[in-house]
């Protein structure tokens, strides 16, 4: 299955405007922005001869997103295409010009970022990539709890992980994690946090307003909407609106069955 993507960013933020944020956001994201008259105001590399192996059901759609927001054209093979390059045979996988290959997601995002989004030097990466990898390290082991065969059986969502108190104390005031600017961090993070309500929908993430807030800023963007789906981005964002406002909505999909 082959599918040809050309990405066109859109953003929707329900506390600021769609121009307004988009303007903000570009100098952090490395994004391409045209003004009335369609010329651009930031010159960066927009054309690529990208490659992603996924899946929607998969956690590829999160390589995606970020190809979204910053503007960057990209193809999609599925994960049994014979060109895959993952050494496992997984996704996501990526593949780029000069015979770059890459595989696992957090470091396909720092590669992303650095050679198409304009984080391009140890300072710049600095802020974003910490997050890039405390997702990756740490959210990501408390949300899928895995047996001893590495398969799925649960989530520590439903406790009160120490880690995801804290992120409730980081984003008190804020919208985004750097700078309080939508940035590559943000896709990291939330990707995995947004996760909860479509896998794991007996948890009420209510106890976090703060978190909860954030994933629907996050939900509501239209590059989140076009990478995984209206109708997943709208559940998350109906799941997100009742988490805030005390009633949970489990029963427009059905449980997840790990077993």
């Amino acid at each position: 299955m082959l599918s040809t993507v050309t990405a066109r960013p859109n953003f929707c933020v329900s506390t600021k405007t769609r121009g307004s944020f988009r303007q903000s956001a570009s100098t952090l994201l490395g994004i391409k922005q045209r003004n009335s008259h369609g010329s651009c105001r930031q010159n960066v590399v927009v054309q690529s001869s990208l490659t992603v192996y996924g899946h929607p059901g998969t956690r590829s759609p999160l390589i995606n997103w970020y190809l979204y927001e910053i503007d960057i054209p990209f193809k999609v093979l599925a994960p049994s295409n014979p060109g895959n390059p993952h050494p496992f045979g997984q996704v996501p996988a990526l593949q780029d010009e000069g015979g770059v290959e890459m595989f696992e997601s957090g470091a396909i995002l720092f590669y992303l970022s650095d050679k198409y989004g304009g984080l391009d030097t140890p300072e710049k990466r600095a802020d974003c990539g910490k997050w890039i990898m405390w997702a990756n390290a740490t959210l990501d082991p408390i949300l899928f709890k895995e047996n001893e065969n590495g398969k799925v059986i649960g989530t520590g969502m439903g406790g009160t992980p120490s880690n995801v108190i804290k992120l409730e104390k980081i984003l008190e005031g804020k919208e985004f994690l750097v700078n309080d600017e939508f940035s590559v961090a943000d896709v990291a993070v939330a990707s995995y946090l947004l996760y909860v309500p479509q896998f794991f929908r007996d948890v009420d993430m209510g106890r976090w307003p703060n978190i909860s807030a954030y994933m629907l800023r996050c939900a509501d963007r239209e590059a989140y909407i076009k990478a995984y789906g209206e109708d997943t981005a709208a559940y998350c964002r109906g799941m997100c609106e009742n988490y805030l406002n005390g009633s949970m909505k489990k029963d427009m999909f059905k449980q997840v069955d790990w077993s």
